[in-house]
């Protein structure tokens, strides 16, 4: 006779909840990272939380949360509940740092990247007075902060110099420019 094993049609208990979920999630995409040995995975997951927790990314990249539980694919950079679903708006695809499966090489590129070098690119001419970070309650201003900061690319210039301030402080740099 044959016999065949089926797949429990129920989670496992308790601890492994979250990690079914992964499982189908993966298993679902075609993530490579589905596929890989659960050492490579973890060195993969390990690396990710490290790079979150640079204080650089600690600060959401685009208003004043310090919750940073998502990824903009795009841009390389880390983001709040609130902006992750903005950026959705604007067809930016996201992933949740919790609860999806990353490459190594999307991992390596948030190595390289990150809320610092998006700093230094996307905002290299920003200036708070001009358009102050906004709070994280107000998402019609970070819709539009995100509009011009990556769709207009209002403030935009090649990396290179050092980052602007993160918190909305006045600057002391050059002189503001009369209004034309």
């Amino acid at each position: 006779g044959s016999s065949s094993t089926a797949a429990p049609s129920n989670p496992p208990a308790a601890s492994g909840n979250a990690r079914w979920a992964q499982c189908r999630a993966g298993a679902a995409s075609r993530s490579p990272a589905a596929a890989m040995s659960k050492a490579k995975e973890d060195k993969i997951v390990k690396l990710l939380k490290e790079i979150q927790r640079r204080p650089e990314n600690k600060q959401c990249a685009d208003c004043t949360s310090k919750g940073n539980q998502y990824v903009v694919s795009k841009f390389n950079i880390f983001v709040c509940t609130t902006c992750s679903g903005i950026h959705r708006e604007f067809q930016h695809r996201n992933k949740s740092v919790g609860m999806s499966n990353f490459t190594k090489e999307e991992v390596e590129a948030l190595d390289k990247a990150g809320n610092g070098l998006m700093r230094r690119t996307y905002m290299a001419r920003w200036s708070p007075q001009e358009f102050p970070i906004p709070s994280e309650d107000s998402p019609a201003d970070i819709r539009k902060f995100i509009e011009e900061k990556y769709v207009r690319r209002r403030w935009y210039a090649e990396a290179g110099g050092p980052a602007p301030p993160q918190q909305a402080a006045p600057q002391q740099a050059a002189p503001q420019q009369p209004a034309a």
